[in-house]
């Protein structure tokens, strides 16, 4: 005999229901057709029915409190941010004193007046290079783009959708093939069908790795390169995430290798990582080749691409507050970045632990002190094979390997964890995904650990 507390599902209720299964279906089949994975992880999050914990997207929460206190709760609005920002590349009085932060980091070299050029988010300048390379007649579309493999998804948009280049993922060595050497990256320029590459793509320090490339191997890289007339660009807008003091950041504009081609060698950095900036879409293209001066300042045949996508009046007030002004920098981003690195190496440190303690094995594991950036990158490949997965399992990734888009929609669904996959980087073999432990509170992220561990112990 049913009880009259017992709850049945009709009239109503099924209609309720039946409504909420195609709302569901419709979200669904809306996130498939999201291309960017990360893209496609916020907007998983936002249609949970659940909270989750959204560790897949590179994002930063570690220096909110001190932005909001220090720079958020201080701008000030006038008349003239209601106005054009001109140029669009960056006021000088306020690339003056951003430029001073990027010379202590980079390069004493940067000159704010030629060199440095703001643009909407680091992908904007990756695409602005592409863009006055291809202006200067150095690539023209359908030109080979080398990438060390595995890599941010993201290049392949910046450099193939509107450019038109193409990209060439290079294999890496070692015995689990993420080992960066020049070895490797001659196989892949040489496998590559002519036209050979003419960009090669580095990141330092690494996304999803996590680590700092050493200056031998940076400068071996840059020689191999410039000696076969490539131009490099070095994604560097990780710089100021060091957890550990072991194997230094080391910027290509610091290289002996760049003093003898720095038209060649051009950089990428932005506040959207290490300032935790990513909804502000502020990057900074750092170049000293004519061919970028010339698109990025415009001249009498071509508008200026940061026009396009400008650090806008809005972003100047915040920027203003942030590094102050030619007559009045502040100090504030140094002081920032200082309490960024102790922040990140606690963060670091504890879900390094919890991962340890939870038996969930990632890259580098066995090496004391090895992480850099904001990332582990887990090895999950001995759970690809489970014949325990649920059959109901909702998949949201493309064309990855079909075991990894499983573990990723039980980890989504039985943990309430979102990692980005492996195959979306190009790892070399499935069950690798990318953890970032900066994308949330150290408690959340710890407790997002513990879920994981109990679900994987289910397989």
């Amino acid at each position: 005999m049913t009880t009259t507390s017992a709850r049945t599902t009709t009239g109503q209720d099924a209609d309720a229901a039946l409504v909420a299964g195609v709302e569901h279906a419709v979200a669904v089949e809306r996130l498939r057709r999201i291309t960017d994975p990360e893209e496609r992880l916020v907007a998983y999050a936002r249609i949970a029915t659940e909270d989750v914990f959204n560790l897949g997207i590179a994002n930063n929460v570690l220096l909110f409190d001190l932005l909001r206190d220090n720079v958020f709760a201080k701008v000030v609005l006038t008349e003239a941010d209601a106005e054009y920002a001109s140029p669009p590349y960056g006021v000088p009085e306020l690339l003056g004193p951003i430029t001073a932060f990027l010379r202590k980091r980079f390069s004493a070299g940067i000159d704010p007046e030629y060199d440095v050029y703001a643009t909407a988010g680091g992908s904007g300048a990756l695409e602005s290079l592409a863009f006055a390379l291809i202006h200067g007649g150095v690539l023209t579309p359908g030109d080979r783009v080398l990438l060390p493999a595995p890599f941010w998804p993201g290049f392949l948009w910046c450099f193939e959708q509107r450019p038109g280049l193409r990209c060439v993922p290079a294999r890496l060595d070692g015995a689990d093939r993420l080992t960066l050497t020049v070895a490797a990256l001659d196989r892949a320029y040489d496998a590559a069908p002519d036209p050979k590459p003419k960009l090669l793509v580095l990141t330092n320090p690494h996304n999803p790795l996590g680590v700092n490339y050493d200056r031998q191997l940076l400068e071996d890289i840059c020689r191999w390169a410039l000696d076969r007339q490539m131009h490099i660009v070095s994604d560097e807008i990780y710089s100021h995430a060091q957890s550990t003091g072991k194997d230094a950041f080391t910027s290509v504009l610091s290289l002996d290798a760049y003093a003898t081609a720095p038209d060649r060698i051009h950089l990428v950095y932005g506040l959207t990582k290490d300032f935790g900036l990513s909804g502000f879409r502020i990057g900074f293209l750092v170049s000293k080749s004519n061919d970028v001066r010339r698109v990025m300042q415009g001249d009498e045949t071509w508008k200026s691409l940061s026009w396009f996508g400008p650090l806008d009046s809005l972003k100047c007030a915040y920027v203003r507050e942030l590094f102050g002004t030619t007559d009045r920098p502040s100090e504030f981003p140094t002081t920032l970045m200082k309490d960024y690195t102790a922040r990140l190496k606690t963060a670091h440190d504890d879900a390094a632990h919890r991962l340890r303690e939870a038996g969930i094995p990632y890259v580098g594991m066995s090496e004391v002190s090895r992480n850099a950036t904001q990332f582990f990158l887990l090895d999950l490949s001995a759970y690809l094979d489970s014949a325990k997965f649920p059959k109901d399992l909702v998949l949201i990734n493309h064309e990855i390997d079909r075991r990894e888009a499983l573990l990723e929609a039980f980890l989504r669904t039985d943990a309430r964890v979102l990692l980005l996959p492996g195959g979306e980087m190009h790892c070399p073999s499935p069950g690798y995904f990318r953890l970032c432990y900066t994308a949330d509170t150290m408690e959340r992220v710890g407790e997002a650990i513990t879920n994981m561990a109990t679900s994987l112990r289910k397989l």
